[in-house]
């Protein structure tokens, strides 16, 4: 990921995914943020029929988000912003490089300074099928 663009479209792919570890090593000099994320694979989607019922079968997998080069780092919790409000990724350009942010749905924020956009994207786990 090295554009504001492909950020948008990974935040549209991680729609009502959930944050279940981020973590910020050193790397280099600055830091690194690694987020372990479980997401719905919208598209493996499939129509299961039951009868004359038919009903959509999402797949679960655990994915693994990297931006590197992080330069300062702001986190927060916010206590009144419902989850639904704010998207889990946002980035911008901004004067020396870029700003982008995390926001986790129980308000855990993240807030990136960089000064390019680098990033790594991937699904780590096998698709765990819904019941």
């Amino acid at each position: 990921m090295t554009l504001v663009t492909d950020v948008k479209d990974l935040s549209d792919l991680l729609n009502g995914a959930s944050l279940d570890q981020a973590r910020l090593v050193p790397s280099g000099g600055r830091m690194q943020l690694v987020l372990e994320l479980t997401r719905a694979m919208i598209e493996h989607q499939r129509v299961v029929r039951h009868g004359p019922f038919r009903r959509v079968k999402t797949p679960w997998t655990k994915c693994q988000l990297t931006f590197k080069g992080i330069k300062t780092v702001t986190v927060k919790r916010l206590t009144d912003l419902a989850p639904d409000q704010v998207p889990l990724l946002a980035c911008e350009a901004v004067p020396g490089g870029y700003q982008l942010t995390v926001q986790a749905p129980d308000g855990l924020q993240f807030v990136l300074g960089l000064d390019q956009l680098d990033g790594h994207f991937s699904d780590v786990g096998s698709p765990i099928e819904a019941p």
